[in-house]
């Protein structure tokens, strides 16, 4: 990507400092760009939605902007869209790649309903950031320049930085009727067990922020989006490192002494407590309930401490006193029956998760009088004992009110 000036706009010193330059106020901002088209364009920023600081420490931002080119062939002028801006390591996978792999999967299948439910990517682009190395407070007096400009290029680090611009589309404070609320949620389902049985693609952080939808002649569906966080089934990374969104992230994955990887049903738990927050913690779509609200220490606590506060909340069922507010009674029977699912899932699973850990164990403690044979290492772990399955929440969120919401996908594996 090359910037290019323009007098009539602020633009950015170099792509690297795009997220940097921006402060709260981004009014005026734009830059021009040239896309995968070859076209040349000028989007201006109309508003901030999101800024964080990722894993890596680089900051990431998402921007609704303006395409304000003139240019013939241009579909988008005038229309709003969506900018992420990001950072990577070289080696990370690109969250287009899960996005455009999954499309492609559908398009080869004829399973074209997960279009619907899936974000629509209109151009990515690329760039190469080199990072100088930090100074050293002594330089040693003795390297002459050419050794000098050998070590700078040995210890430059090289990252990318990924600029996604897509369709724009709805949060959830967005949705006023709570049928629509309801499909939403059953679409998120589907769509994410077709990623995961068709794709192999595991999302990994479904929170409130990645729950938008999309209207199409004149219905609304789910749309599951931010696939930063995403691995693919068969990807070792699921083991090695944690993901998602701390207040709606599971009870195992908040455990640091879980080994047992990311599961499908650790984000079926993150839909749910999703849905929970929702339901408890808003008066209405869009508006906080009064203060105090319900579960504030999964907003603001550390994982330890969200960790314990969650396993008393799963293990100790008071479920009749979910302070549910007014506008999402409906949603009530979801509730109570997805979190009995997961209470007795979780009171009835076995001390140990893995043989694996077992081994370790009696490795260490060798002397310690105890077998193989003392243990249930049949147990579904991917489940909970079969109470947290696709299958299970699917018998629940496919009915709301007494009436059927609308299945998209009929071709799932009961067995998950």
């Amino acid at each position: 990507m090359t910037l290019h000036s323009d007098p009539t706009f602020v633009h950015p010193r170099d792509p690297g400092q795009l997220v940097d330059d921006l402060d709260d106020d981004p009014q005026g901002f734009a830059y021009r760009f040239e896309g995968s088209d070859g076209l040349l364009r000028t989007i201006v920023v109309e508003q901030f939605l999101h800024r964080s600081e990722g894993r890596n420490g680089w900051n990431s931002a998402v921007l609704e902007v303006k395409c304000v080119c003139s240019l013939s062939g241009c579909g988008w002028h005038e229309e709003n869209k969506i900018l992420k801006v990001y950072h990577l390591n070289m080696d990370d996978p690109l969250e287009e790649q899960f996005i455009w792999g999954a499309k492609e999967k559908a398009e080869s299948s004829g399973e074209h309903w997960t279009l619907d439910h899936l974000p629509n990517i209109i151009d990515a682009i690329t760039c190469t950031i080199t990072t100088p190395p930090e100074e050293e407070e002594e330089e040693e007096e003795d390297m002459d320049q050419d050794d000098s400009e050998s070590r700078m290029d040995e210890d430059c680090e090289e990252h990318v930085l990924q600029l996604t611009i897509l369709e724009k589309l709805y949060p959830l404070a967005e949705l006023k009727d709570l049928r629509d609320f309801s499909q939403v949620f059953y679409d998120i389902l589907q769509i994410h067990q077709w990623l995961y049985e068709c794709a192999g693609v595991l999302h990994r952080d479904l929170s409130s922020g990645n729950i938008m939808f999309r209207r199409k002649n004149g219905k609304i569906y789910g749309v599951l989006n931010d696939f930063g966080l995403s691995s693919y089934v068969q990807d070792p990374d699921l083991i090695s490192h944690r993901a998602g969104t701390l207040p709606f992230m599971s009870l195992d994955l908040l455990n640091s002494n879980w080994e047992g990887g990311h599961l499908y049903r650790h984000d079926l738990e993150s839909l749910f407590f999703v849905m929970l927050c929702l339901a408890c913690r808003y008066a209405a779509p869009g508006v906080p309930a009064s203060e105090p609200r319900p579960y504030p220490d999964w907003y603001t606590g550390t994982n330890r401490n969200v960790y314990h506060s969650k396993h008393s909340f799963f293990t100790h069922p008071d479920f009749e006193t979910f302070p549910i507010q007014p506008h999402f009674i409906g949603l009530k029977s979801w509730l109570e029956e997805i979190y009995c699912n997961f209470h007795f899932g979780y009171i009835g699973r076995p001390s140990f998760y893995s043989h694996d850990h077992y081994l370790k164990m009696k490795k260490r403690y060798g002397r310690v009088n105890i077998e193989l044979e003392d243990f249930n290492f049949d147990y579904d772990w991917t489940t909970l004992g079969k109470f947290a399955s696709y299958t299970r929440m699917r018998s629940i969120m496919s009915l709301f009110n007494g009436g059927s919401l609308d299945t998209r996908w009929t071709g799932w594996n009961p067995e998950h």
